[in-house]
């Protein structure tokens, strides 16, 4: 019988992978990403209908981005094994967006991601009395 109560201890070795792949895109370091990345490596954006497909061609995206790529700000990690969640801020510059990236992992790389983007938006007011209002700092 699995008892729910015990959760295995969290991965550092992939949550430090993973803090480390979106800083290297918030600084540009494209090597770092070439060796965080499997060479054929997946990233799937389902709002868009992308998929990149290779390591290269992520960089690629990125070295490419109009006005640079947003600048990630990791919030939280979960996850254990080779499947991880990331939550995200992303700044657009004017505009703060949020992110969740489902990540697997294959020998200690990134292989397979799949992003999910929303912007910001304000509550509407008829759910003023019925909720409390977040904080998030970047």
């Amino acid at each position: 019988m699995f008892d729910m109560a015990v959760q295995p201890e969290p991965d550092p070795p992939n949550i430090s992978t993973i803090t480390r792949f979106f800083e290297a895109i918030k600084s540009g370091d494209y090597a770092e990403l070439r060796n965080i990345l499997t060479p054929d490596a997946v990233t799937r954006w389902p709002q868009s209908g992308e998929l990149i497909t290779g390591a290269m061609a992520c960089v690629r995206v990125y070295e490419n981005y109009p006005g640079g790529p947003p600048a990630y700000s990791v919030q939280k990690v979960s996850g254990c094994g080779d499947h991880w969640v990331a939550e995200l801020l992303a700044d657009y510059g004017a505009e703060r967006w949020y992110a969740v990236s489902v990540i697997e992992f294959e020998g200690g790389q990134i292989a397979r991601m799949t992003d999910y983007f929303g912007p910001s938006f304000a509550a509407p007011e008829w759910r003023r009395g019925l909720v409390e209002l977040e904080h998030i700092d970047g």
